[in-house]
């Protein structure tokens, strides 16, 4: 099968007696490459000054007297729940004693944390 510009040159040449050529496509011009350059020296800082940053502390067991008291007594209450469903010949009052365990450590979390006031001048920072 002939190529279209060559079909369409016989249809013109057999019509109007005249040779056609296709139109060159004018090549384009291509941007010279790009020159590699060195990136800037990128430092973002988010703090104004290197006073305002503190560390977060590394280690979940740096915590307050009172906070992990509070945790002891979750955990008791909690395992002693799971003793008491586990072995029913238990007494019942044991299952208060894990209820009181329970909110006597929730109370005490939340206390602390409700009255601990920290002395960073955290600004705003939740």
């Amino acid at each position: 099968m002939r190529n279209e510009d060559e079909a369409f040159a016989d249809i013109i040449k057999q019509e109007f007696d005249e040779q056609w050529s296709p139109p060159s496509a004018p090549e384009p011009e291509l941007p010279p490459p790009p020159q590699s350059q060195p990136l800037p020296d990128f430092h973002l800082n988010l703090y104004d000054d290197e006073e305002s940053y503190r560390d977060v502390p590394r280690t979940v067991w740096k915590m307050a007297p009172w906070v992990k008291r509070g945790l002891i007594l979750i955990a008791v209450g909690v395992v002693i729940t799971f003793l008491r469903i586990f072995i029913p010949a238990l007494p019942i009052w044991i299952g208060w004693v894990a209820i009181a365990c329970f909110i006597a450590g929730v109370g005490m979390c939340i206390w602390y944390v409700t009255h601990t006031h920290n002395d960073d001048n955290d600004e705003g920072v939740v």
